[in-house]
């Protein structure tokens, strides 16, 4: 899912990782959406990268997963400090 060159939207790199947490667990995201509770497409905006996704959405998505939170919330902290710098 990549952005037009020319989009002035920030690419927020945990939509990568979180791509990555969402290949290892073998679900589709239509499933982790609806267990995380948010629609297809927010989710799909956030692996995208397009979106910063809330820390409670992080934590639920990393939990449908199997995954820890920890190192996304880590990951999602930093960029939010690097974008208000």
């Amino acid at each position: 899912m990549d952005h037009d060159e020319g989009s002035t939207a920030p690419r927020w790199h945990i939509g990568q990782i979180m791509e990555r947490v969402l290949q290892l667990a073998q679900m589709a995201p239509d499933e982790v959406a609806a267990r995380v509770g948010v629609s297809p497409c927010a989710l799909g905006r956030c692996l995208a990268g397009a979106e910063l996704p809330s820390r409670l959405m992080i934590e639920r998505f990393a939990r449908t997963c199997g995954a820890d939170p920890t190192v996304l919330l880590m990951v999602r902290e930093d960029q939010q400090k690097r974008t208000r710098a």
